[in-house]
């Protein structure tokens, strides 16, 4: 209402600075007001016969057809404790715990109560990494809501199995339609890709870079090379990381020949010389030929763990270092990840590489890295672990903290173990199934409660 929104607007600003437009008011608050000299009552007189006037109510509607039901849900309810259970989570405001209780039921055959759809759909609102579970579980109740409030329109979105999606479709739901279609039709979804590439945003574009790193193939070079020439530095840079995760393209190796006169080995040291007569600064090329050259480049100074142990002369060692994990990353090579790690245990390269190694290498370095680190550095540590975490690594992490004594950066850490271990730690680790007395320490209580909330969770929904 134009008349309601003039008059607060005047409000907020003050009479001093703005009066009130009595024409956009109705006839009946200009007459009311007309007849007040100073601005300020001419605002009050107006406010106070407007309210009036809005809570007058109005004329009974005419021909008004009742609104369609909702699609029947033949689907169960969650049960009687899992459905006290959201409605704890509802009033605790606990989104990382909410989003993995939707998870767990968009896996099974429930759906929750209808009741508690417009909390949820306001909490998927503000947190869109609610949603996708969400629809899921709101079935047919929550897209008839959808379709009624424009903010929950996430919930009426159309079937992400049609072809529309991918055109008229929210960025989330295009990325799920890419990430679905590049798994069952990798052929549709790359025509998809390189149809609209040149009209989407260039946020968009690296967007859709990032869902296609889960799928990348050799025969995705020539559209990747095509990309390092983008205008925005972010996809050259996305591109410039999937071409890495490929073996054998022509970018990896041009990069390793403009690579191969800068380097030489003299005894134990590595002389490495800076790109001169390049665009910018000589050592961020550097870091872009090494991180973008086969690691196999390397082979020809002796094996990973000589090379990352000789002296660096010509340029600092750690952009040797960095751009060496950059590498291992893209390529994701186990064998130097593991150096790496080895030859800097507390550097901040080690969590992503650590997620480079098998399951069962990354628990058993997280082990020996828990006698090389002090307790504060690998506190700081367990923040940084890539995720979603093994099995392995979980218990790992479990079996760490239950020996640890009262440290403020411990207690920090155990806030991430309890949110972050996968379920299969929940079932049997003694943190998990028991509880302790009011004597042990507020962290440790908290820790224990997470863990075992999110394990009658799981049971709950089994």
């Amino acid at each position: 209402m134009k008349a309601w929104e003039d008059l607060v607007g005047t409000a907020l600003l003050g009479t001093r600075r703005r009066t009130l437009d009595l024409a956009a008011q109705p006839a009946a608050v200009q007459e009311l007001a007309a007849d007040r000299a100073d601005p300020a009552e001419q605002l009050l007189a107006a406010a106070a016969a407007l309210t009036t006037y809005r809570r007058a109510g109005r004329r009974p509607l005419h021909d008004v057809r009742p609104l369609p039901v909702a699609a029947p849900d033949e689907r169960p309810f969650v049960p009687p404790l899992a459905r006290e259970r959201l409605a704890r989570l509802l009033a605790a405001s606990h989104p990382d715990l909410l989003l993995e209780w939707l998870g767990i039921v968009a896996g099974t055959a429930y759906r929750i109560p209808p009741e508690t759809l417009p909390l949820l759909a306001e909490a998927a609102r503000t947190k869109a990494a609610l949603r996708g579970p969400l629809v899921a579980v709101a079935g047919p109740v929550g897209a008839w809501l959808g379709q009624r409030n424009p903010d929950w329109a996430f919930l009426s979105a159309p079937p992400e199995e049609s072809g529309d999606v991918w055109q008229y479709g929210s960025l989330a739901q295009r990325r799920r339609w890419l990430a679905t279609k590049l798994a069952e039709d990798p052929e549709a979804a790359r025509d998809a890709l390189t149809t609209s590439w040149k009209s989407e945003p260039a946020d968009v574009r690296a967007d859709f870079l990032g869902v296609l790193a889960g799928h990348v193939r050799a025969a995705d070079e020539e559209f990747l090379e095509a990309a390092l020439t983008d205008r925005a530095a972010a996809v050259r840079e996305q591109a410039a990381d999937l071409l890495g995760r490929l073996p054998g393209t022509r970018y990896g190796q041009g990069m390793a020949e403009r690579l191969r006169p800068l380097v030489r080995r003299r005894g134990r040291v590595l002389e490495i010389s800076i790109p001169q007569g390049e665009r910018g600064d000589g050592t961020v090329r550097l870091r872009t030929l090494v991180a973008a050259a086969p690691l196999a480049f390397w082979s020809e100074f002796g094996p990973p763990a000589e090379v990352v142990r000789m002296t660096v002369e010509g340029c600092p060692p750690g952009v040797l270092r960095d751009s060496w994990a950059t590498a291992a990353l893209r390529q994701h090579d186990a064998t130097w990840a593991q150096t790496l790690i080895g030859a800097d245990p507390g550097g901040r390269t080690t969590p992503p590489l650590l997620g480079v190694l098998s399951p069962a290498s990354q628990a058993a370095t997280v082990g020996h890295l828990v006698g090389r680190l002090p307790v504060e550095s690998f506190a700081r540590l367990v923040h940084e672990l890539p995720r979603p975490w093994t099995k392995e690594l979980g218990t790992a992490l479990l079996d760490w903290i239950a020996r640890q004594d009262d440290h403020r950066l411990v207690s920090h850490a155990a806030v991430v173990i309890a949110r972050a271990v996968p379920p299969e730690c929940l079932l049997r680790h003694p943190l998990a199934t028991t509880r302790l007395t009011m004597d042990a320490g507020p962290w440790r209580r908290a820790l224990t409660e997470t863990l075992n909330f999110r394990r009658e969770m799981y049971e709950e929904l089994a």
